[in-house]
């Protein structure tokens, strides 16, 4: 079932030193890199061109500091306040438990990684949590909206908010991309990809 929603544009944090390494975040409280801070500013052009009028949007943001430091960068780009967003527990990144801080490669070559493929959306790491878990907290935050936002967040928060707003799949919903170059766009069921440099768009599926 569809979830409807006020109109919600959605950024993922710019690249931290442990993305560019394959380390698995989580919950990890992380601060963003160069090309992070560069990707947030070309996000923040972009936004500005897009919003007419930025004192109007809500702003909600993650509370760890890779998507803070995205924020701050952001409000800085549409000359608002630097406590203008409203920080949510519920878009804090999934928590990965006893795997964060270790290389993706480990997980998958390990037997939590086959039985991570095996469950899916479901999986949950020992101190962790699930996709489904997930999903729940985002869905509580979505209810709530009463006017059009800008999200600051992480990429499994992205994913389970495009499954939830476009009625997808727990399958569908687990392997879609997220990048730290583009954005995008929820309003009326109907997604729209914002880009912030073509030429050098890449797709990180880390979370």
């Amino acid at each position: 079932m569809t979830l409807s929603h006020p109109p919600i544009i959605f950024i993922r944090h710019g690249e931290t030193g442990w993305n560019r390494d394959g380390l698995i975040q989580g919950t990890s409280d992380i601060v963003l890199n160069a090309l992070g801070r560069r990707q947030a500013r070309a996000i923040a052009r972009k936004l500005a061109d897009l919003i007419e009028k930025p004192g109007e949007v809500m702003f909600n943001v993650s509370p760890l500091m890779r998507a803070r430091q995205t924020m701050d960068v952001i409000l800085d780009g549409l000359d608002l306040p630097d406590d203008t967003a409203i920080t949510d527990e519920r878009l804090k990144e999934i928590s990965f438990g006893k795997w964060e801080g270790r290389f993706w490669r480990e997980l998958v070559d390990h037997s939590d990684g086959h039985e991570m493929e095996r469950v899916g959306y479901h999986w949950c790491p020992q101190g962790g949590e699930s996709y489904h878990d997930v999903a729940m907290r985002v869905a509580e935050w979505l209810t709530e909206l009463q006017t059009p936002v800008v999200t600051v967040a992480h990429g499994v928060v992205g994913r389970v908010l495009r499954g939830l707003s476009l009625d997808l799949s727990p399958g569908e919903t687990r392997h879609l991309p997220i990048s730290q170059w583009r954005f995008f766009r929820l309003a009326g069921g109907d997604i729209e990809w914002f880009e912030t440099n073509p030429t050098l768009v890449r797709d990180a599926w880390d979370a």
